[in-house]
């Protein structure tokens, strides 16, 4: 254990290169034991920024930490309350005082598919049976829809369009995670759909001036091998890809972050609780991970993500956009007061008038309320090569 290498790499992080701390010996030993520390600030920022919780911590079902087993308050990151003390002034993005990277995670580009519709009619029959009859009178409607869409040769899924055009109206910019894999049944119900369209989306997302990422398929975050092979599949269609997003956000810290950095990916967004709206490691802005292995930090520069659509979802918060909107808006409101650096995560499927059940209209009243706070919107590359500007 380096304790002069990782306190040294708290304060860089925070811009505090030449404070002056004291280090207690006892408390890195207790973070060596994976205990949170006991007074000493940086040894307690260590534990947080390094992820030391989660070396031994449980995981759900898709290989997750939960927010419900982290010590950490995500909507009070500790490591923005110890820049304050420290004096240290957060990074200006082009002189507002937060930025915010749109992302959006391309998991189904085409939702009618032959088995896209035998799985509407199945959740039709199921919220009729349980008598759920607001839900079975959205599926229903959405279902009426499908020879429409046929005739027409659309889909309401095939929303890319739409969502460049959202966001050029206000002046952001944006990143589409696309997949290049798929080996498992969460990647998707019908891969030959995605990789029929996967030229064409490609196609009309850099036609739209939108940077393009990969989306790291479910098994490729076990398996750097296959990570590289998507990579270099998508890659033969946008030229180099250099963000990064595990599906799922099946992001270990301590297992798969390092073979992002050595395939050559510049960053990697995937480090946000798919459970809650905050920081997972109790911090509101860019910083390269610690390698534990090499008592150094990686290369590769993490972007927290701080809020996605799904996690209002029946399975975590179980909120509607409207009942979303004011834990949305008290993350933004953070970060203008303390500053921020980070991404937000909208799917693709959320943009359809006709079914989006309103989550459209919330992604365009966030963009709004990022600029009247003082913020900036932006893709996550653009994010990420300012951020990296100001870390050693």
């Amino acid at each position: 254990m380096n304790v002069e290498a990782r306190a040294r790499w708290v304060l860089e992080t925070l811009g505090a290169p030449g404070a002056e701390v004291e280090l207690r010996p006892e408390a890195w030993e207790q973070v060596e034991r994976g205990e949170r520390p006991q007074g000493d600030e940086i040894a307690e920022a260590f534990f947080h920024l390094a992820r030391v919780e989660e070396r031994d911590g449980p995981r759900d079902q898709h290989g997750r930490f939960p927010v419900a087993a982290s010590c950490l308050d995500p909507l009070d990151p500790p490591l923005e309350r110890l820049r304050e003390r420290l004096g240290a002034q957060p990074p200006r993005w082009g002189g507002a005082t937060f930025a915010v990277a749109l992302t959006h995670d391309v998991d189904t580009p085409w939702r009618w598919t032959a088995i896209g519709v035998r799985g509407a009619a199945a959740r039709l029959k199921s919220h009729a049976l349980a008598g759920r009859g607001r839900a079975a009178l959205r599926e229903a409607r959405a279902l009426s829809s499908v020879p429409v869409h046929r005739l027409r040769r659309t889909d309401p899924n095939w929303s890319f369009e739409r969502v460049i055009s959202i966001e050029r109206e206000r002046d952001a910019g944006s990143t589409f995670f696309v997949m290049a894999g798929h080996r498992h049944a969460a990647d998707g119900a019908s891969p030959e759909t995605y990789d029929r369209l996967r030229p064409r989306l490609v196609e009309t997302l850099r036609s739209g001036g939108a940077e393009i990422g990969l989306h790291g398929s479910y098994t490729a975050a076990l398996d750097a091998e296959r990570l590289r092979e998507e990579k270099e599949a998508l890659e033969e269609l946008a030229g180099p890809v250099k963000g990064q997003r595990y599906h799922y956000l099946r992001v270990d810290p301590h297992a798969n972050l390092e073979p992002l950095d050595q395939l050559g990916f510049a960053y990697d967004s995937s480090l946000g609780f798919a459970g809650a709206v905050g920081f997972r490691s109790g911090i509101a802005h860019p910083y390269r991970p610690w390698d534990f292995a090499r008592e150094r930090p990686l290369d590769l520069l993490e972007i927290p993500l701080a809020a996605m659509d799904a996690t209002f979802e029946e399975r975590y918060l179980n909120l509607s956009a409207h009942e979303a909107e004011p834990h949305l808006m008290r993350l933004l409101e953070g970060a203008a007061q303390r500053g921020g650096g980070f991404s937000i995560l909208w799917h693709t499927d959320r943009f359809d008038p006709a079914s989006s059940q309103r989550w459209d209209r919330l992604y365009e009243r966030v963009i709004d309320a990022v600029h009247e706070l003082g913020g900036v919107c932006m893709s996550a590359g653009a994010l990420a090569k300012e951020a990296a500007a100001s870390l050693p």
